[in-house]
């Protein structure tokens, strides 16, 4: 479940940035959107690790 972000803003990112500038944008929002699922994953395992109250 915690990883979930990572294709997701990926796949969107990759899709935004092929529409906007082609392959050269699909590149881009690729790179951009693995980096924003991985800071999404990390702010999600935070979340329900967090959860019990520790």
């Amino acid at each position: 479940m915690g990883c979930l972000p990572v294709p997701l803003f990926f796949l969107i990112g990759f899709g935004i940035g092929y529409l906007v500038d082609g392959q050269h944008g699909a590149l881009w929002g690729a790179g951009i959107g693995l980096v924003v699922g991985v800071i999404g994953m990390g702010i999600m395992i935070k979340a329900m690790r967090g959860s019990d109250g520790r």
